[in-house]
């Protein structure tokens, strides 16, 4: 059997990918990025959090919030 690369880059999509247990996953990194919200801001998101659940993940997914 041929041995497997430990990391490729897929030139399709443009992302790299790590061998883990036999399996490839992409290398994924969040962002740094802090911004205050203030206490407002951390009301409205306790509220999406709790009444509005798949917006509150959509934002959080996407960077958003």
């Amino acid at each position: 059997m041929d041995e497997l690369k430990k990391h490729i880059y897929d030139e399709n999509n443009g992302l790299h990918y790590t061998l883990v247990g036999g399996y490839y996953v992409p290398d994924l990194k969040l962002s740094e990025e802090n911004h205050p919200i203030g206490h407002y801001g951390g009301l409205h998101r306790e509220y999406l959090k709790q009444e509005h659940t798949a917006r509150y993940s959509s934002l959080i997914l996407t960077g958003k919030l």
